[in-house]
């Protein structure tokens, strides 16, 4: 499971750097990124987030309660139902798109990003029907396929980058090259479901439509799904939500012009053009640690505090959140400062070369570091979230979750005029660190004291590890700089070389201060242990 996981994540950068090799990051690669992210946004938010949460557990009660079959039965009937209301939002989707797509007074860009946008709401519903399969599989502990399934896409769009250019010279314009790519994921999302298809039927679930509203277990599913589909939205509709304004706030969204009328007043874009490819670029950087670190922490530790507060226990769910919340501030801590230093070099080595030029990496990098200096806070608010979750109570972080939307937008439309990019990405960060300070104070009102003191000697220690870290790193990373070969000049090259250097002196420093400060939850990290035994032998 892990290999295949690490497989997809190769995999993953080799897509990213053959689309911006090939295609850039400017204002094509921008429109197909409008239509890119509406499958990205309902599977966080549907297929790996409020149904993922909300059927499991429920699916395995009717399996033990009322059998196989009839478990089966529910997974039936959901599927049916998931694609029911995608088809439903394809079609409202296309009835809005399609005027302004053959709209005479439609932009060329505008018009693209429509075009993508329509294109791309089929594998909504493809993308979050895989997901929804693969939660069917992890239940009967299948999980190769799963894990196998986001390889497909990201094979399928490095050809879909690439196959225009081998074929037909690079003269090929890419605004019609994104097309292919757009094909390409498409073509992958009809793989993915089958794929996620055979692998349950080998286990005996066959997936099919089931129109009986009456199923064991459906109305436990569809119940608490509105206001956890709105706790799991905040972050991502605050991502949303930056993508949007960084379109329509940059010359992209108006045929290229730095000014628009707004209420009879021309305005100036604050951004220029590709903001949103940009944007993107930085939006995966930052979601790297949290998808890998944040996600994994949150998980492991919700069927713990289920478990608790199903026996009443309040005191070990105080004790789990105290633990989770020092190995997540352990980790998230250095992570933060560790990625805020790299992010020039990781897209500089991930991103530059081809159509990517040293000012799409500033710009790039510029919004990066603001959304990695909230790495800690989006760690912490999944820990949080699964609290509520854990105590039945999904309301609260529903009003919450809409709160910090209205939060980030003002944020947004304040930021964005002076920090570009940096603004976005900052009132992301803020919205999220603002989010975690709320939840926190209703949870004391709710169970009590916390034990939160706890942690300040936790985190001094971790500051003063990440200090030591970035002064050592930075050092490194200082005199790799000097060297001719590996200087600004050289910049791909230099990235290369100097970013798992970095990261190993990074590594290397925090896990051996971590020792000599005694840190317990160094124990928790074995890769920090273990080059802290070998550098102190």
């Amino acid at each position: 499971m892990s290999r295949l996981t690490l497989v997809s994540r190769v995999f993953g950068l080799l897509r990213d750097k053959a689309c911006s090799y090939y295609l850039g990051v400017g204002t094509d690669w921008s429109a197909f990124w409008m239509g890119f992210q509406f499958p990205n946004l309902f599977r966080r938010i549907f297929g790996e987030g409020a149904l993922n949460a909300v059927f499991l557990p429920v699916y395995k009660r009717v399996a033990r309660d009322h059998g196989q079959p009839t478990a089966d039965l529910l997974a039936r009937v959901v599927a049916t139902l998931l694609v029911m209301m995608f088809a439903g939002i394809i079609l409202v989707g296309d009835a809005v798109l399609v005027p302004a797509i053959f709209s005479p007074y439609t932009l060329p860009a505008n018009r693209l990003a429509a075009v993508m946008i329509a294109l791309m709401l089929p594998y909504s519903l493809l993308i979050c029907l895989t997901a929804f399969l693969a939660t069917v599989a992890s239940a009967h502990e299948r999980f190769v396929a799963q894990s196998l399934a986001p390889v497909i896409v990201n094979i399928l769009m490095i050809l879909g980058a690439g196959l225009p250019v081998w074929l037909f010279t690079g003269a090929y314009p890419i605004a019609q090259r994104v097309f292919w790519v757009a094909g390409a994921v498409l073509l992958a999302g009809i793989l993915q479901v089958m794929l996620m298809a055979v692998s349950l039927r080998r286990t005996g679930v066959r997936i099919g439509a089931s129109w009986n509203w009456q199923a064991p277990g459906l109305r436990d599913v569809l119940r608490p799904m509105l206001p956890m589909i709105i706790g799991f939205s905040a972050v991502q509709l605050n991502t949303f939500m930056d993508s949007q304004i960084a379109w329509w706030l940059s010359p992209d969204g108006h045929g290229g012009k730095m000014v628009f009328l707004f209420l009879g007043q021309h305005v100036h874009v604050p951004m220029l053009a590709g903001a949103l490819g940009k944007l993107s670029v930085a939006q995966r950087i930052y979601l790297l640690p949290v998808g890998v670190f944040g996600v994994a922490t949150a998980t492991a530790v919700f069927p713990k505090m289920s478990a608790a507060v199903s026996t009443g226990d309040t005191a070990e769910l105080k004790g789990l959140l105290q633990r989770a919340l020092r190995k997540s501030l352990f980790i998230s801590v250095p992570t933060t400062i560790g990625m805020i230093l790299i992010a020039p070099l990781l897209i500089t080595a991930i991103y530059f070369g081809g159509r990517v030029t040293a000012l799409d990496v500033a710009r790039a990098v510029w919004a990066a570091r603001w959304f990695c200096a909230g790495i800690w806070a989006f760690e912490l608010q999944m820990i949080l979230l699964r609290v509520f979750y854990a105590l039945r109570d999904v309301r609260t972080p529903m009003r919450v979750a809409v709160a910090m939307v209205a939060l980030n937008l003002t944020l947004n439309l304040s930021l964005v005029w002076f920090m570009q990019e940096g603004g976005l990405a900052a009132s992301t960060s803020l919205a999220a660190i603002s989010q975690c300070g709320i939840l926190l104070f209703i949870l004391r009102r709710r169970l009590g004291k916390l034990g939160l003191s706890s942690l300040r000697p936790l985190l001094g220690k971790a500051l003063l590890c990440g200090g030591i870290m970035l002064l050592a790193a930075g050092s490194v990373d200082k005199g790799l700089c000097a060297l001719p070969w590996l200087s600004p000049q050289h910049r791909l090259l230099g990235a290369l070389v100097r970013l798992p250097a970095t990261v190993l002196v990074a590594l290397l420093t925090y896990g051996l201060s971590a020792r000599v400060l005694a840190i317990e939850e160094l124990r928790h990290a074995p890769v920090l242990r273990w080059l802290a035994g070998r550098s102190g032998t």
